[in-house]
């Protein structure tokens, strides 16, 4: 995957700090990633931010005041959309780590070390648009699905599709020229 000029990532920071904040937009733009942060100062903003802008990620402080992790990932996971939530922890403690991958957290990453930050983005950022890919070639694929069966069943000449012996598919004119019902 390209990162860069070409795609930007659309990040939802949620920190009290707005220093630390900007060090990790800083951090990103510095390694190439073309990056546009938006961060919510309350809750409505938060909600607000979900439903009326596509993002792509969000990366959320653990102990975050102005809207805790338990609201954030409640609002993710209540808006439907694949939005992965990257939780930023000062240090790694076993409890707090299974507490957050039970929440909802798709991966954690340390605050103070820029290129684990990097490192998690990058691979969920791949991760994220290898599902948008696969989402958009099923939606095609069913229609493409679709499709045939209309061109099959307007067909006025006897089609059918049979795979080692079996029928899988046949129109109209088939099944009266051998006089089958279904």
């Amino acid at each position: 995957m390209q990162f860069g000029k070409d795609m930007a990532l659309r990040l939802l920071i949620v920190d009290d700090s707005v220093e630390a904040a900007e060090a990790i937009v800083s951090g990103l733009r510095n390694a190439g990633i073309a990056v546009r942060p938006s961060r919510p100062e309350t809750e409505d903003e938060f909600q607000s931010l979900i439903e009326s802008q596509p993002q792509d990620m969000v990366l959320a402080a653990q102990n975050a005041g102005s809207v805790p992790l338990a609201r954030v990932m409640e609002k993710v996971d209540a808006s439907g959309k694949d939005l992965p939530v990257l939780v930023l922890v000062s240090s790694l403690d076993e409890t707090a780590l299974l507490k957050m991958m039970a929440m909802g957290a798709r991966r954690v990453v340390l605050r103070e070390h820029m290129d684990h930050v990097l490192h998690v983005l990058r691979a969920e950022w791949v991760d994220l648009e290898a599902r948008r890919s696969y989402r958009r070639l099923d939606a095609q694929m069913r229609e493409i699905e679709r499709r045939c069966d209309a061109l099959i069943d307007s067909s006025r000449d006897p089609i059918a599709y049979i795979h080692e012996g079996m029928h899988i598919r046949a129109n109209a004119a088939y099944l009266e020229m051998f006089g089958f019902d279904s």
